[in-house]
């Protein structure tokens, strides 16, 4: 219900620019907040009646737009606008002093280019429960999914962008599929509701990626997926690199000043991601998204300027729930899901249970997901070297069990011809993925098997990956 009342600015509480946005004329500005309070009477007394009964203001948030560039004249206090560079005296026809006079910044110069600004207008009510039908409704018109718990998944994961500094950790979004199969469409439609997105399909360099997400914290899409991660380019190895980690607060990309020999820089690359992809990327970036197999269809909607006022309507129901809303509920103690699949999972999940959406299919979705992932691995040369190692173990009496086993023996129980290139390659994957002791020795190089650690490691594996 819309509150009745006097809104009575809180005068020592600073102006704050949260959001760049459009105004109704579709004009860049600043949305600012300022802390208030508000008569919670449902009458008609006078605004001094009211001011006196402290007793009944509650605390509010008051907001205005502000245009961009504007400058604060050090000698009177004026604000004045200046578009690009700073005013070089305080304009009397803007209400300044007439004076030369050296100037403060007090609202940004806004780039329209980097993400699409949402549209500000002050709604007096919000229903995110009817926002998500809405929304959910729109998404079905102009995608098609192949299953249906996706709609859910796609419209939860676009709102819970809206409450980042509430998570922990994110799951990202991958559309696998040939091309025409609307992989690109989805990425356009979280560009349109999403917040902060910045799509790299649009000419974006690496360099303007990572100061995006350090300093905007924004969402980053990648189209094309399968040819920009791969680890045969350095630019593929750069944004593994950057975005692997990235689905955890407090992951920081780390590089060497190209001036200063001694300078380490560090940006934060924790947030949203999406991609488009004809094939899956590599295994661990997939334990990081939720998949949408996507089939080749034609949705009602083919075009999304069809239906535009729609979304940016929706957007800005959105932004109203990132600023007028509390923070989601805490999932309880203990919870069904563990590990990496809560991780991913978690936003949605909690999303949900603050606007009121039922989401128990989703969590049993996340269960099958975790089995699906599992089953993944069961078809990997990582399983079939854990399988090769742990038939030997079992062959062997207790007594007679060796204290190591050649890489080449391994190599043999998978069935594979022996060579240099076999023998490197399980050497690679006991070492670097497992993280397990390798030692060298006359006959070739052995797999520590009494090694305390090694064993406590294997006996995860099997354990984790049901060998």
């Amino acid at each position: 219900m819309v509150k009745v009342g006097y809104a009575i600015e809180n005068k020592e509480n600073t102006l704050v620019m949260i959001e760049p946005v459009l105004n109704e004329k579709g004009e860049p500005c600043w949305l600012t907040m300022r802390h208030g309070k508000m008569s919670s009477f449902n009458g008609n007394k006078p605004i001094k009646e009211v001011i006196m009964e402290n007793k009944s203001l509650e605390e509010v948030k008051i907001f205005e737009l502000k245009p961009q560039g504007l400058w604060e004249c050090r000698k009177c206090g004026a604000t004045i606008q200046s578009i690009p560079n700073p005013p070089i005296e305080c304009y009397k026809s803007q209400g300044g002093c007439d004076r030369t006079s050296q100037f403060n910044v007090f609202t940004k110069i806004i780039n329209p280019d980097l993400w699409k600004l949402p549209k500000w207008n002050d709604l007096p009510e919000l229903n995110m429960k009817e926002s998500y039908e809405n929304a959910t409704s729109l998404i079905r018109n102009c995608l098609i999914f192949v299953e249906d718990i996706q709609y859910k998944l796609f419209t939860l994961w676009n709102i819970s962008q809206y409450k980042i500094e509430n998570w922990e950790s994110v799951g990202w979004l991958i559309f696998l599929g040939l091309p025409d199969s609307g992989k690109t469409k989805a990425l356009d439609l979280i560009r349109e509701l999403g917040w902060r997105i910045v799509d790299t399909g649009s000419g974006v360099t690496f360099p303007a990626v990572v100061r995006a997400a350090h300093y905007h914290s924004a969402g980053i899409l990648f189209d094309e997926a399968h040819d920009k991660f791969t680890r045969k380019t350095e630019a593929g190895q750069n944004l593994i690199t950057f975005v692997k980690p990235s689905y955890r607060r407090g992951s920081k990309y780390v590089v060497a000043d190209k001036e200063d020999q001694e300078k380490i820089i560090s940006y934060n690359n924790f947030g949203f991601k999406a991609f488009a992809s004809e094939r899956p990327l590599e295994h661990a970036m997939m334990t990081r998204c939720i998949s949408f197999e996507m089939e080749e269809d034609y949705p009602e909607i083919q075009k999304l300027t069809t239906v535009q006022n729609k979304l940016n309507d929706l957007q800005t129901q959105f932004l109203h729930y990132r600023y007028k809303t509390g923070n989601p509920p805490e999932l309880p103690e203990p919870f069904t899901l563990k590990g990496r699949v809560l991780e991913i999972y978690e936003s949605i999940i909690r999303t949900g249970l603050h606007i009121g959406v039922d989401v128990s299919d989703v969590i049993e979705h996340a269960k099958q997901q975790k089995e699906e992932q599992i089953e993944d691995f069961r078809n990997s040369t990582e399983w079939e070297v854990l399988n090769a190692i742990k038939g030997g173990e079992e062959n062997e009496k207790l007594i007679d069990a060796p204290e190591h086993i050649r890489i080449k023996e391994i190599v043999i129980r998978m069935g594979w011809e022996v060579d240099n290139k076999t023998t490197q390659q399980v050497g690679y994957i006991l070492a670097k993925k497992f993280g397990l002791k390798t030692k060298r020795k006359t006959e070739g190089t052995v797999l520590l098997l009494n090694d305390p650690k090694n064993a406590r490691k294997l006996k995860y594996f099997y354990r984790r990956f049901r060998v």
